[in-house]
């Protein structure tokens, strides 16, 4: 039993794909033509000497002895003809094919092939929650589930037919197969997987999709500079990387800004941090929107395989029109994953009381003081004291066990409310569920955003906000109230409305 770890190759990438092969010492050393395919076999000529990280710790007891290295060789075969091309990596080479690769390949085939109920392994992404990522493992007999707010981007699982595709498969960038088959046998497997792609897929992934229009990607890619300079809170970094069917953890290495083409770089840092990053272009003079794209992270990692990547590939950001940025290259998510999001915010509860509406601009401070009157505790001029240690005054009215979070504006000023609440709820959870106000218990079951919206349309529930952050963010909010038992409801009220 063989394992073939295979990409596929855009036609028009083929040539500056060997380019690159052939800069990094990978060479063709033979080639066959079998069935209308010409398949040619790469392997790295003199692979550079890798240093042993334990060895300098460890070095008193070489003596005269000379320090080891390993030398780790490495190759692939390219399986191509006048309209296709594939590449089977082996050792490290997929560390040179993602930048050529179609990078939906794998997921694409796993609509196709995956049996949905034999689910093995999912590695998924959580935009504005606070798992990001996650990599689940499943027992047998799992049936493929998605939670609001993920994206696949890896799965492990049976396949719909063993003689066609192996027992278990993984599919990320690149898809693993596990097979029995010869050499003579792989044109045929490479023509089955582009019939098969051409079929309709059995099941649809909530997931991004590759954004191809490059005045876009020149748009968003001057979003995100300015959102680094000036303190976006969206742009953040990822903890992993997922480079073919491997997992490479951030925590598991120093990093070094640098700029390409020069010899600008950064001290070492040990964690990737944004802060860090904006120090290094000031300390530069460096503009991050003339040069994103020149910005690189150098990996220094213990085993002694150090890589480099583009500062794009190690961040994360999203934007309201579903935009996002995945592995350097900027995707917008698919209905599927906006459907399954608005279905889990659409099942909080959502109020409307009229009598609440003004007809006239007001400030928050006037909305709160007015409820006084309709039966509501006022906690916005007061400190409110959680667990009888932390004190805090950022909430603002209480009524039957419910504390409310009021916020005058649209999503944006509204999302600062879910975070306020997010915050309260860690400290209930890892504390005790009671607050008090001036010495009274003041017991919480229910957790309530408020927003007073200045527009003329009707709001009906939370997914008419055209937001994609907002309802995210609310998505996550949800979570994270059932995760500690409490309910979440959302309020409405209309001001300053003709």
């Amino acid at each position: 039993m063989s394992k073939f770890n295979i990409y596929k190759i855009p036609k028009v990438n083929q040539e500056d794909l060997i380019q690159k092969f052939n800069s990094v010492g990978l060479h063709q050393i033979s080639s066959k033509y079998i069935r209308n395919f010409h398949l040619d076999f790469f392997l790295s000529s003199n692979p550079e000497l890798i240093d042993i990280w334990w060895t300098e710790y460890y070095s008193d007891f070489f003596d005269e002895n000379e320090i080891p290295q390993n030398k780790i060789y490495f190759g692939c075969l390219i399986i191509y003809n006048d309209e296709l091309c594939y590449v089977i990596s082996l050792g490290k080479t997929h560390f040179y094919l993602k930048e050529f690769s179609d990078l939906e390949f794998g997921i694409n085939l796993a609509e196709r092939i995956i049996d949905i109920n034999n689910l093995k392994l999912k590695n998924s992404k959580f935009y504005k929650s606070k798992r990001n990522k996650s990599i689940v493992s499943f027992s047998e007999n799992t049936s493929l589930d998605y939670d609001s707010g993920e994206s696949l981007h890896f799965v492990k699982a049976k396949t719909i037919d063993q003689n066609l595709w192996g027992n278990t498969a993984s599919f990320g960038h690149s898809v693993q197969l596990s097979m029995d088959i010869t050499i003579q046998e792989l044109p045929t497997l490479i023509e089955r997987i582009e019939s098969k792609l051409s079929e309709d897929p059995v099941t649809n992934f909530p997931k991004a999709e590759l954004i191809k229009d490059q005045s876009e990607i020149d748009r968003l890619d001057i979003l995100i500079a300015e959102g680094i300079r000036d303190y976006d809170s969206n742009v953040g970094n990822d903890e992993f990387d997922l480079s073919g069917v491997d997992f490479i953890f951030t925590s598991n290495a120093v990093f070094v800004f640098k700029l390409k083409g020069t010899n600008i770089e950064s001290e070492n840092f040990m964690e990737l941090s944004m802060d860090d990053l904006r120090e290094f272009l000031e300390l530069n003079n460096i503009d991050i929107v003339d040069k994103l794209n020149r910005i690189q992270v150098k990996f220094i990692r213990d085993e002694g395989r150090n890589l480099t990547k583009s500062l794009k590939s190690i961040l994360q950001y999203v934007t309201d029109d579903r935009e996002t940025l995945i592995d350097s290259k900027w995707y917008k998510f698919n209905q599927s994953y906006v459907n399954l999001l608005n279905e889990k915010v659409d099942k909080i509860q959502f109020n409307y009381f009229p009598d609440f509406d003004y007809p006239t601009r007001i400030i928050e401070d006037t909305f709160n003081d007015d409820r006084v009157s309709d039966g509501y505790l006022n906690l916005h001029t007061s400190m409110v004291t959680i667990a009888r240690r932390y004190t805090v005054e950022n909430m603002d009215l209480y009524k039957d066990d419910t504390l409310f979070f009021v916020k005058k504006g649209g999503p944006k000023e509204l999302n600062y409310a879910i975070d306020q609440a997010t915050n309260i709820i860690k400290l209930l959870k890892n504390n005790e569920s009671k607050i008090q106000n001036n010495g009274e218990d003041l017991n919480v079951t229910t957790i309530n955003i408020w927003g007073l919206i200045e527009r003329v349309t009707n709001i009906s529930k939370v997914s008419d906000f055209r937001s994609l952050i907002f309802i995210m963010k609310m998505n996550e909010l949800y979570r994270e109230a059932t995760d500690a038992g409490l309910s979440l409801n959302f309020n409405i009220n209309y001001i300053n409305r003709p």
